[in-house]
Formats: C-alpha cells, sequence, structure tokens
C-alpha cells in the first residue's frame, strides 16, 4: 500500500502532462493501453509490471482469456516499443512511491485529492 502525499501527486500529474505535451505520441498510447487495462479489468500492478519488466506472479490476471490477455500485451509491447517509452519508464520508475494504480490513474483524469492516502486496488 502507497500512502503518496498530495504534493507527491501533484508533481507525478504535472511530469505527466508535461509528457503530454512534449510527446504527444507516446502519451497517447499510454493512455489508450490505461483504458484498456481499466475496461478489461485486469490490475493496474499487472501492467506495472509488464511496463518495467518485473515479476508478474503476484499480479497476472487469471480470469482473463488467453486470446484477450495476448491481445493485450500485443497493446502494452507497441507502448514498450514506442522510441519515447524510455520517459514513461524513467517516470513510473521516479514516482514508484505513488504507485503504479494512482499514476494511471491520474491518466484517465483523477484527481491528485481524490487518491492521496486513499487505498487504490492494485
Amino acid at each position: 500500500m502507497n500512502l503518496a502525499s498530495l504534493g507527491d501527486l501533484y508533481e507525478a500529474k504535472e511530469e505527466l502532462e508535461e509528457i503530454r505535451r512534449t510527446h504527444p505520441d507516446v502519451y497517447g498510447i499510454l493512455s489508450h493501453v490505461v483504458s484498456f487495462t481499466r475496461q478489461l479489468q485486469i490490475k493496474y500492478g499487472y501492467m506495472g509490471a509488464l511496463l518495467m519488466e518485473e515479476d508478474l506472479t503476484a499480479t497476472y490476471p487469471e480470469f482473463v482469456k488467453g486470446s484477450i490477455l495476448s491481445l493485450y500485451q500485443k497493446e502494452v509491447k507497441r507502448l514498450k516499443e514506442h522510441a519515447d517509452f524510455p520517459l514513461v519508464k524513467g517516470l513510473l520508475d521516479k514516482h514508484r512511491n505513488v504507485g503504479d494504480a494512482k499514476l494511471f490513474l491520474l491518466i484517465i483524469g483523477a484527481k491528485p485529492e481524490s487518491l492521496r492516502g486513499s487505498t487504490i486496488m492494485r
């Protein structure tokens, strides 16, 4: 569980906005993948682990049909193969204290105040 301060959340939001302004192509793909993750009801922790190439065991979506998961993984791979993906990866790494779920919720429009101190499903 991550208890990010409001300052941490605003800093992350500002950096996300900077990527959106300066690298709209990679931000668009990131936003698409976050939305796709939400629509498929896949845990944000799984998306974060895929992006950061971490152990997937704890977050693996065992109830998602294989063909759907394969399609999802292709979309994540498309993001990871983008030339500007290192910016996204750097942001995720820098804001580990905020947590993947809260970062991804900021991308789809959540307000930092609504995320501060709350426990979000991973």
